[in-house]
């Protein structure tokens, strides 16, 4: 565990763990800003974080982070002055000791042993500052070349005699920094919180506010009452860097000093109260944000009990629709029996109320999608530099809300999306010029929401995918055949990027070129009832599509039979149900389809699909069949089915390790009369029956297939 506190409670350690994680994503989300705009506010915002949190883990004895996040003050104090301006080397050196804030913040978490080379963090930090001023950081400042004066006051003279009256000694500690030392104001934390651990700091100059404010010269001063020896104070003072001098002595008051004894000037104090006041408008804005909030009061609750109650509310939800169904039973048995009357009243009122709790517990296990989006700039700035491939990475619709149980889930695959935009889409900066395009390219990230779902794109403005590549890649790799490959068409073959194996990069790298990547967005989006789309023009871009449903909590759905099982289809797939004529449907290269307006759909049979026997009765010989039209993609696909049953609003529930894995099915549910539901997996139902082309046909019977085989 680091040297923290020794009597801090762990409420104190909770709150400080999540008032830090604030700051922190607060800073990875600003500074990343910084490159592409620097604002008097952006640099504030950013400067308040580092500063709250450098005091706040000061506060509770966390040296070394406090250490880095002053460090890390230093710089951003220095970009608000206008010493320095903003460049890709400051921002590293920022996005690094931001790094350093985190590793550390996850050590209080694991305490893992972890440690971060400060020294490294404030070399990179000087030499950012040196290649634009050409000199140490504080050069320019004016400091004084010799130690500080030491008011020796009333009141310090008192401090002086009650150390000595409790056997402890008095030492006077002084210290001066090397010429080229850029970050004095952190040497002079070091020290300063060194000594705060030794004993009691009496007086000191500059104050511990001056530091803070960078209001410093090139000496350190301070009295202290200890009972450590000189030596080991030395001792340990001695490992800070860029200190050129340094002694510990034991303090005689009687010693007079005229600088000792020199009344401060109006100017001083006025430079003091300043520095002091430095950190007063952030404690301020701290109490009036408070009160500000409190229109607007949050509580933080736990996420598995927020999971618990969500059960909860899904065994209400079923309870509801039994409800619903015993009275509807009891009022046709016994119409117009008063009681009968007023229980029906009340069970209105029951469905009423938790529907309403059910839709508001909902909207508060939504979070908006930012919290996802935010840690995709920096991640994007970092390829882009490793790359060298300059780009603007925007970002739209971060406010846009989705179950937080969806976040979960969609977070690997959009990393995998953008890192193939760029690493795969954009070109290099030689092929943009050639193309005729700005050396910088374009990502952008943006969701929204429609028709009852969220809908996510990345989009680059790179070189797009070209069809006849992906159809040569395909054969020569013996993923598909030749023939096969000519009979897709381009919509198709660019589905091909979907499959194992996929890529059409020459050598591998770190990121991109060994098959992985896009077959895995399609496997985990899928698993979630969404499904991928997929558009591209050559020359001009690709644009990745993600439908996704709100919540994977809930799911409406239109309940079917087959042999005698109950099943749901989530309605996200589905297009329309129909019942055919048993003349209607031909078969085409062993596939039985049938033509619904323009197109020719294929069938699967849901009972052969998911190893469901069927009873003799029920055969598929019949005259007419109910079908179940459903959209994976762009493509459409007849599901049979032996009855439609009504469309209704499901609460999901796991399988459960006993049960296993199921063919063609993802969940269960528990109707209102106790009748389980199986929710089925229709991505995965007809990607095993094989895929079959949408496309607007000509002729009677000609359709496209997909055929995979090797």
């Amino acid at each position: 565990m680091p040297n923290i506190a020794e009597d801090l409670s762990p409420d104190d350690m909770k709150v400080f763990l999540e008032e830090a994680e604030e700051q922190l994503q607060l800073l990875d989300e600003e500074v990343i800003k910084l490159e592409k705009e620097s604002t008097e506010e952006g640099l504030a915002a950013i400067f308040r974080a580092a500063h709250t949190l450098k005091g706040s883990s000061a506060m509770i004895g966390y040296r070394a982070m406090s250490e880095v996040a002053h460090a890390m003050e230093s710089m951003l104090d220095k970009l608000r002055n206008g010493v320095i301006v903003v460049t890709p080397e400051v921002v590293d050196s920022l996005l690094h000791s931001l790094d350093a804030l985190r590793v550390l913040n996850e050590e209080l978490i694991d305490a893992q042993g972890i440690e971060v080379d400060f020294e490294s963090l404030v070399k990179e930090a000087d030499a950012a500052v040196a290649a634009q001023t050409g000199e140490s950081a504080d050069s320019g400042k004016g400091g004084d070349s010799g130690l500080p004066q030491l008011e020796t006051d009333e009141a310090v003279l008192t401090e002086i005699q009650a150390q000595t009256d409790s056997n402890r000694l008095v030492f006077r500690v002084d210290a001066t920094l090397e010429d080229e030392a850029a970050f004095g104001a952190v040497r002079f934390f070091q020290l300063h919180s060194e000594l705060v651990e030794f004993g009691k700091i009496i007086t000191s100059n500059p104050t511990e506010e001056q530091i803070a404010a960078e209001e410093i010269g090139t000496g350190y001063s301070a009295l202290i009452g200890t009972d450590l020896p000189a030596e080991d104070i030395e001792s340990r003072l001695s490992e800070v860097q860029d200190i050129a001098s340094l002694t510990v002595k034991q303090f005689d008051p009687s010693e007079k000093q005229s600088e000792a004894q020199t009344e401060p000037t109006a100017e001083a104090t006025a430079d003091a109260e300043a520095a002091a006041g430095e950190d007063k408008p952030v404690k301020e804005a701290a109490a009036s944000e408070g009160q500000h909030k409190t229109a607007a009061q949050t509580v933080r609750i736990d996420v598995e009990r927020l999971d618990h109650l969500m059960n909860l509310i899904g065994e209400l939800v079923i309870d509801r629709t039994r409800i619903q169904q015993i009275e509807r039973s009891l009022i046709t048995k016994y119409q117009g029996d008063e009681l009968i009357g007023s229980l029906g009243k009340t069970s209105s009122h029951i469905v009423k109320v938790v529907d309403d709790l059910q839709e508001d517990f909902m909207k508060v296990r939504m979070l908006p999608i930012s919290t996802v989006f935010n840690a995709f700039p920096r991640m994007m700035r970092d390829l882009s530099r490793k790359l060298e491939k300059p780009i603007d990475f925007n970002i739209e619709g971060g406010e846009t809300e989705i179950d937080r149980t969806v976040i979960e889930r969609i977070r690997d695959p959009l990393v995998h999306m953008l890192r193939n935009a760029l690493d795969h889409g954009l070109e290099d900066a030689e092929g943009r010029k050639a193309a005729g395009k700005p050396e910088t390219g374009t990502i952008e990230l943006s969701a929204y929401h429609e028709q009852g779902h969220i809908v996510i794109k990345v989009k680059d403005d790179g070189s797009g995918i070209d069809p006849d590549k992906l159809r040569q890649s395909f054969v020569g790799k013996g993923l598909i055949s030749a023939e096969a490959a000519r009979r897709l068409s381009d919509s198709e073959a660019l589905d091909l990027i979907f499959m194992p194996g996929a890529s059409t990069k020459e050598e591998a790298t770190e990121l991109s070129g060994r098959g992985v990547g896009m077959d895995i967005v399609k496997k985990n989006i899928e698993a979630i009832n969404g499904f991928v789309d997929l558009q591209s023009e050559l020359g001009k871009g690709t644009t990745l599509s993600l439908r996704l449903p709100l919540t994977l909590a809930t799911v409406n759905s239109i309940l079917v039979r087959v042999s005698d099982v109950l099943c749901a289809i989530p309605l996200v797939y589905v297009l329309e149900a129909v019942k055919l004529q048993h003349e209607s449907i031909q078969t085409v290269q062993g596939r039985e389809v049938f033509r619904l307006r323009d197109r020719v759909i294929p069938l699967i049979d849901l009972a052969d699909a998911t190893g469901l026997e069927r009873k003799v009765e029920e055969s598929v010989d019949s005259e007419t069949r109910h079908v179940v039209v459903v959209r994976v993609g762009e493509r459409l696909t007849g599901v049979v089915v032996d009855s439609l049953l009504e469309p209704q609003e499901i609460v999901v529930k796991s399988l459960g390790k006993y049960v296993g894995d199921m063919k063609g099915v993802t969940g269960a549910s528990i109707l209102g009369d106790g009748r389980v539901v199986l929710i089925l997996d229709v991505g995965g139902l007809v990607a095993a029956a094989g895929n079959y082309g949408p496309s607007k046909q000509s002729g009677e019977g000609d359709v496209q297939m997909l055929d995979t085989a090797a």
